[in-house]
């Protein structure tokens, strides 16, 4: 898996979350195996691929409600194993209103992006983003749109973080389960131990 960015915009993308999110952090990560650096290497991995184009011309605030991301499911030529694995599931399950809120606020980021609208609730919320696949568990998270909130989305990573180091004793390990299993969890692994090398190298 190549990163998604290079060094330099690590470099810009840590130096950001340092700024705005430094402490916040390391109150999340202290006492645990993890660090600052592997928290934003996260961010790098997983979003700042879209966010960077924005911290100049938007505030911290937006940033964050615009990280909804990843129509799987609903792209043409993707497929999604858990839940929902489309619009149309979801719809079924939950409703019209519910549905259409998550499809307004995948245009908005879409719109920001270049895009034209869609008929598609994205499964991505937040800037380390947590799947859709938990409105089943944590309904609350994605109908108040708490992903607009940096210290609820770094909850819930860290929840998860902490939960797959108890089970696998390594951080790496950990890592990788945090994405799932197989080769492709293998590189994102790989891929977050390098962000946390570059993110290392800057202070906000």
């Amino acid at each position: 898996m190549a990163l998604p960015i290079n060094k330099q915009q690590a470099h810009k993308a840590a130096r950001w979350m340092k700024t705005n999110f430094g402490e916040e952090i390391s109150v999340a990560v202290a006492g645990t195996p993890f660090s600052t650096d592997i928290v934003c290497a996260i961010a790098c991995q997983e979003t700042a691929y879209f966010w960077l184009n924005f911290i100049d011309t938007l505030s911290v605030d937006d940033v964050l409600a615009r990280c909804v991301l990843d129509g799987s499911g609903d792209v043409p030529g993707t497929s999604r194993g858990p839940f929902p694995k489309n619009t149309a599931a979801f719809r079924e399950r939950y409703g019209d209103e519910f549905t259409d809120m998550l499809i307004a606020e995948a245009n908005e980021s879409r719109k920001l992006r270049g895009y034209g609208p869609k008929n598609w609730v994205y499964k991505g919320y937040g800037i380390y983003q947590y799947d859709l696949q938990y409105v089943i568990s944590d309904e609350s998270f994605f109908r108040q749109k708490k992903w607009y909130s940096y210290d609820e989305c770094l909850k819930r990573l860290m929840k998860e973080l902490k939960e797959k180091y108890s089970h696998h004793g390594e951080l790496w390990k950990a890592i990788r389960a945090y994405n799932g299993s197989g080769p492709k969890a293998t590189e994102y692994a790989n891929n977050v131990i390098q962000f946390a090398e570059y993110c290392s190298e800057v202070t906000p």
